[in-house]
């Protein structure tokens, strides 16, 4: 599919010499890294700060072959990293000093006939500098390492080397002689899950240092997948001369170590170690082995609280790795005399507007308002720091628990949506905490809420096997994947697309779609990033189902498939359940404009908001729940009682209104539907902000407060780069309420928002 929009584009190439990269100034830093969107055109030569500079391209726009990111890498010279970094169109020459190599080395077989298992390192290279890792898994008081690896070269240059190598690690190690006494077909092991799938993925640099993630993964393969039990996983490493270490509890405390002339970065491992739930470092086999966390510990909340007495699912002393369950190890080394320390930059916000990172059009970005800052400030206060599941980040602060080390905790949210708002936020304000601070949320939403078995998203707060379809969005995985090139976050996002979709379909037709059509965002987001039909064709065909399962009055049921307990949320209205519904409608239809019947049914989803508008005081919005089965009145099958609706104060609100409203404007021309939005947005956040709206909010609040507001005042003010970067009168200024000031810019005009 050819996108028509490709020969109006604006030929951004020669801004790039304005383009200045923001980053933490860095002394002791070995590495330069950012991941510059680019924009539709061939690939240019590129300098960071007149460093000679790699480029990998990740992505494609769809309908054409020009990448959509560039992952850049530049060695940080004897200076480290500077807050700045100018980026230039230019060729720099490289020296004569060659690239790491890296090798797959088989350091154990076995010598039973007739029964062979190799165990396998992978070794990096640089002159007379070198590191082995391993991995592995610690039970019963052994370690037992992986088997059958295979090493892949994913991308080969001057500037750098990409690999992944995989293989498998057993949980029981069982001899030939033990399977010879088992029988055949009644061997207990005969399909039968018994191991950890493990890799590490590794960029190795010119200079010397190489970026690393190692993972484990209790996935599937000859069976479902099952929970296995003393198990923690660990990784090995060997180095060239001394590898002593001091063995013992592992607290996290030490994020830089030397062993045999090889430094390594361990900063992004040691969140995942606590001073009362540690790691471990011991030998074994002629190995340093890290345990980097005392085990897999999860939080419920209250569905474990109530069924069981307490609010953990998992405990770290249980040492149970469950079916699904996954683990990102996170560090840097150096084989050279560069420090192993990695520093990322951000290009301005300018730049990721006019490549469409922040919407469907080049625009030149408006400035974030107060209600974008408030969300991002929850945000970052919120994101649990340390533990096995540092990066989460809560449902809301209200359903809180006491630990018993005196911390509060919350229930996890696990929504696949935060990492990718934390995104826009630090794309938009250059905010290098910010940034990183998603890159963490990206990865413990990826391995944590993932089902790696299922290839579903985790129900937030249940057990295993509690899988949800609404919950399945994987915009922040793919977002990570963008600013990382980890092929495990690519696969994992388009495995779980496939599999929602898969499961979409095995119940359609059905009564409803609601909030169950949430993973069309990921398709949606597949097909932008990746420029795949398959994913085009994948949304369309679920935006097919949503339409048709549109009430004739325009609104949504909360959710289809299944009864009992599931079967009533089909006779639920509420707004949310329906913006939620038209979510990866929406996002197609910004891809692939004007689309019918598509088009027709978010206008009519429009037209029902604002026949259903309510007023209290002067507050105008929403109710949470609107009717059941078309009538004014739900019976709760719990309590007896009768609700009347729609329900009352305090008025619902959730800024996927501007989405679908802020569409609504821009389609027909017709201002009341932004301003309907405007009314309730101002009310909920001058709440807010007096402290007069309750005192928690919730992960999904601020996940679309920070999509969806700065991208509404983006698209009304349409400020289009022509050259010129004229700012015309906002689509919608019937109230007067969207006037924004408007700056001048070495790139342009451009309005901040109030």
């Amino acid at each position: 599919m050819t996108d028509e929009r490709e020969d109006a584009m604006p030929d951004l190439l020669p801004l790039l010499d304005r383009v200045t990269l923001t980053g933490t100034a860095t002394p002791a830093a070995g590495l330069l890294t950012a991941s510059l969107p680019w924009p539709r055109a061939a690939v240019a030569p590129l300098a960071l700060g007149g460093r000679p500079t790699g480029a990998q391209p990740l992505g494609r726009w769809p309908g054409t072959g020009f990448p959509r990111r560039l992952l850049l890498a530049a060695d940080a010279g004897p200076d480290g990293a500077p807050d700045r970094l100018h980026l230039t169109r230019a060729a720099v020459g490289y020296g004569d000093p060659p690239r790491p190599q890296a090798v797959a080395e088989v350091f154990a077989r076995s010598d039973e006939p007739g029964y062979l298992w190799e165990r396998s390192l992978l070794r990096l290279r640089l002159g007379n500098r070198s590191v082995a890792l391993a991995m592995g898994l610690r039970t019963g008081g052994e370690v037992h390492w992986w088997e059958g690896c295979r090493l892949v070269v994913h991308a080969e240059s001057a500037e750098e080397l990409v690999v992944e190598m995989g293989g498998a690690v057993p949980h029981h190690v069982v001899s030939a002689a033990a399977h010879a006494g088992l029988g055949t077909y009644g061997n207990p092991y005969l399909h039968r899950h018994n191991w950890l799938t493990a890799s590490l993925f590794v960029r190795a640099h010119r200079n010397g240092v190489c970026e690393v993630v190692a993972r484990h993964v209790n996935g599937r393969f000859v069976d479902d997948g099952r929970e296995l039990a003393d198990v923690v996983p660990v990784l090995g490493v060997r180095a060239e001369g001394d590898t002593t270490a001091p063995a013992g509890p592992w607290d996290g405390g030490t994020d830089l170590v030397r062993l045999g002339g090889v430094e390594f970065d361990m900063t992004e491992v040691a969140r995942l170690s606590t001073p009362d739930r540690p790691g471990e470092l011991s030998e074994a086999d002629g190995w340093l082995v890290l345990a980097p966390y005392a085990g897999v510990e999860i939080l419920g909340g209250l569905h474990p609280q109530e069924v069981t007495g307490q609010p953990y699912l998992f405990r770290a002393r249980e040492r149970a790795f469950p079916r699904g369950m996954a683990r990102s190890l996170r560090f840097s080394l150096s084989l050279s005399d560069r420090p192993a320390t990695v520093v990322r930059y951000l290009a301005p916000d300018w730049w990721y507007g006019l490549c469409e990172e922040l919407s469907g059009a080049p625009v030149l970005p408006v400035a974030p308002g107060r209600a974008a800052r408030m969300a991002a400030d929850w945000l970052a206060g919120h994101v649990v720091s340390g533990g096995f599941e540092d990066g989460t980040v809560p449902r809301n602060d209200k359903q809180g628990f006491d630990d018993s080390d005196g911390r509060r905790r919350y229930e996890p949210g696990w929504e696949g949506e935060v990492p990718y708002a934390a995104f826009l936020a630090a794309w938009r304000t250059g905010d290098s905490a910010a940034h990183a601070r998603a890159l963490r949320i990206g990865y413990a939403v990826t391995d944590i809420a993932v089902d790696h078995a299922a290839h579903l998203t985790r129900m937030h707060g249940h057990p295993p096997n509690a899988l949800s379809l609404p919950m399945t969005r994987v915009l922040g995985t793919v977002a990570s994947y963008l600013e990382t090139g980890d092929p495990f976050l690519l696969r994992t996002a388009r495995a779980a697309v496939d599999a929602a979709h898969a499961v979409h379909l095995s119940a359609w037709p059905r009564l409803t779609v609601g909030r169950d059509a949430c993973y069309l965002r990921g398709a949606a987001m597949l097909y932008r990033y990746l420029g795949d039909d398959h994913y085009r064709a994948l949304c369309l065909e679920g935006a097919h189902t949503v339409v048709a399962s549109q009430r004739p009055n325009g609104s949504f049921g909360d959710q289809g498939g299944g009864v009992g307990l599931h079967g009533w949320n089909a006779y639920i209205t509420k707004p949310w359940m329906g913006l939620l519904a038209l979510g990866g409608v929406l996002d197609y239809l910004e891809l692939c404009p004007g689309t019918e019947p598509l088009h027709a049914a978010v206008l009519r989803f429009g037209d029902w908001l604002l026949a259903e508008r309510q007023r209290h005081g002067d507050r105008e919005g929403w109710a949470y729940q609107h009717d059941y089965d078309g009538e004014r009145e739900h019976r709760d099958v719990v309590t007896g009682r009768t609700v009347r609706l729609p329900t009352g104060l305090p008025l619902w609100h959730h800024d996927t209104l501007a989405r679908l409203l802020g569409y609504c404007t821009m389609t027909t021309g017709n201002p009341e539907y932004v301003e309907s939005w405007l009314r309730s947005h101002t009310g909920f956040w001058d709440a807010a902000e007096a402290g007069d709206w309750p005192t928690y909010t919730t992960d999904h609040v601020v996940a679309a407060t920070l999509q969806f507001v700065p991208w509404l005042y983006d698209r009304l003010w349409n400020v289009r780069w022509d050259g010129a970067g004229t700012v015309p009168a906002p689509v919608a200024g019937g109230a007067g309420t969207l006037a924004a000031t408007t700056v001048s810019t070495p790139y342009g005009v451009r309005p901040l928002s109030p």
